[in-house]
């Protein structure tokens, strides 16, 4: 199922990818803007989990990973959970370091 690209910006709108990502990673700031932590999509010893706030995405430079609101949200407890909470409708695609 493809989401409208309106429904998308809403998410990611109503969403801080900083709030989103820190219910799973311990972030820190470094220098500049962007925030670090252990990626959770593979082990890692030193962080490479960038978290852009004022971009509102973010990045592994260790496995590649990358992206915004939405798909962190559809890791912190799937779209569907979100849509739900929200009072939309939709589906989601969990990594299965989650599920």
């Amino acid at each position: 199922m493809r989401f409208s690209d309106s429904f998308i910006q809403e998410v990611s709108e109503r969403n801080d990818i900083v709030d989103v990502v820190s219910g799973y990673v311990s972030l820190t700031k470094r220098s500049g803007a962007n925030m670090f932590g252990l990626c959770p999509f593979h082990s890692e010893k030193t962080p490479s989990f960038s978290v852009n706030p004022g971009r509102q995405m973010y990045h592994c430079f260790g496995c590649g990973k990358g992206g915004g609101v939405v798909f962190a949200e559809a890791v912190r407890g799937g779209l569907p959970a979100v849509c739900k909470q929200r009072g939309a409708g939709g589906n989601g695609n969990e990594p299965r370091h989650f599920l």
